[in-house]
């Protein structure tokens, strides 16, 4: 009886907070919608090529747009039978920017889902924590914002996180198909079904060759694991046992595998990755990116990231000769690989440029200052992963991480936005003051920015449109 209380009880709670939260979200759409009712920045490529094909034009490209249509035709199978069944054009800015509010709300239900999947093995468990921390990933700023203008960056997370959960429940198939959505929004999402199929991959390992005992998270979390396993399987007698394993593992990835074939032929076909304005996205080495997203994830998982400190500093005492070589590396990268893009120097619409004038411009020891806050991130992310998840899982989302934002030249906040969700997502929901503390930051930036968008536009001298602040 009590359980049948506390799931009504839940459920309740839960439709609540889905209805706040999706109230505000139209709100606060209502009003960005008022004050700018046309499209805005990368919104003047994204809106006219989903307005065509809202008129059946499906041969007509923009080739200043650099991602594949997979946003468009999401919008344009919600909006083409509305259009129909009411006569009336529901594919005008404010329609479409629609779709990612839908997006945004269908999200803060995956997170939910995603964290209590995660989570719910842990001794910590809460599903009430679940909850509230879902919401916090949810409203994570940058995140947040876009979920106000027809970008592609919530439609792309929301399919990754799809995919990733299908993955979780064991459904490949639909997991792999969720990953070719995902690819059709922005291509780089091929990186994280790379992820995901290493998950796969690493399950079946696990499940193979360790026993229960060995698959405990404390043999996990280490390079212990890849021995255990490596031990494991070289000690199968016969031959065709091996073969065996071999052969369930692929069977098990093949739905991956085919949507990497999949991606290298459009590579080939495309020669290359992007399909438009490739003079300005031209795949580059800057190493320094990376950190940049270690500085982020820092900034914004600190009220969750605090136990880490102290196992931190104890390593870094530990391994004092290795923390300082690192940090001469760093050093080295900084001085010798940060590139800036000049759209990063060119537009103050962005807040990437007045951190990078404020913080790594103003004074010389500016870039070099914050090594310490990069090292941190690197260490609570490979902890975060690697306790949630496994050392092999971890270790391969770093590889990843390392893929989708080293060859990007420009410093924008967008690339960072999955990477961050991942590391995210696997932080236990400890405790409430930090829950709490997170929400409060969150708010107030998520206010502060929708504030200044609204209320505080400017204007250039070469041209009559007013400008505006965001992330």
């Amino acid at each position: 009886m009590n359980k049948k209380v506390d799931s009504y009880v839940f459920t309740s709670a839960l439709i609540c907070i889905v209805a706040v939260y999706a109230g505000g979200l139209l709100i606060i759409s209502s009003y960005i919608n008022e004050i700018q009712p046309t499209p805005y920045l990368d919104e003047i490529y994204h809106v006219p090529q989903a307005q065509e094909y809202c008129n059946g034009n499906f041969t007509y490209w923009d080739n200043r747009i650099t991602t594949l249509p997979g946003l468009y035709l999401i919008s344009v199978a919600v909006i083409t039978p509305l259009s129909k069944w009411s006569d009336d054009n529901f594919c005008e800015t404010h329609h479409l920017r629609l779709t990612n509010v839908a997006i945004s709300l269908s999200s803060f239900l995956l997170y939910v889902w995603l964290t209590k999947n995660i989570h719910q093995s842990s001794r910590e468990y809460s599903t009430w924590k679940s909850i509230v921390s879902a919401l916090n990933i949810a409203i994570f700023p940058p995140l947040f914002f876009f979920s106000f203008l027809y970008y592609t960056d919530v439609a792309a997370a929301f399919l990754v996180f799809l995919m990733y959960g299908l993955h979780m429940r064991g459904f490949n198939t639909f997991a792999a198909i969720a990953g070719v959505a995902a690819v059709m929004v922005r291509q780089t999402s091929i990186v994280w079904v790379i992820l995901v199929a290493v998950g796969c991959f690493d399950l079946g390992l696990q499940h193979l060759l360790l026993t229960t005992k060995e698959r405990k998270r404390h043999a996990l979390s280490s390079w212990h694991q890849v021995q255990i396993i490596s031990k494991n399987f070289f000690r199968l007698a016969p031959v065709s046992r091996k073969i065996q394993i071999i052969s369930q593992l692929i069977l098990k990835l093949l739905p991956y595998i085919i949507v990497g074939l999949i991606f290298i032929a459009f590579v080939v076909i495309n020669d290359g990755l992007v399909v438009g304005d490739r003079a300005a996205h031209q795949a580059t080495i800057h190493v320094p990116q990376l950190f940049y997203f270690f500085g982020l994830v820092t900034v914004f998982a600190a009220p969750n990231w605090i136990l880490f400190l102290l196992p931190f500093c104890k390593t870094c005492l530990k391994k004092w000769f290795f923390i300082l070589i690192t940090m001469g590396l760093a050093g080295l990268v900084i001085r010798y690989n940060t590139l800036v893009h000049p759209y990063l120097l060119a537009d103050n619409r962005h807040y990437t440029f007045y951190i990078w004038k404020r913080v790594f411009e103003y004074q010389p020891w500016g870039r070099y200052v914050v090594i310490p806050l990069y090292l941190f991130g690197a260490f609570a992310t490979f902890r975060t992963m690697s306790t949630a998840k496994s050392f092999i899982f971890a270790s391969v989302f770093v590889i990843c991480c390392f893929v989708a934002l080293v060859p990007q030249r420009l410093l924008e906040v967008r690339y960072f936005l999955i990477p961050f969700l991942f590391v995210r997502l696997h932080i236990p929901p400890r405790s409430w003051i930090s829950l709490f503390i997170e929400f409060s930051i969150y708010l107030a930036v998520n206010t502060a920015t929708i504030y200044l968008f609204i209320t505080r536009p400017f204007f250039w001298a070469d041209s009559p449109l007013p400008q505006r602040f965001m992330w």
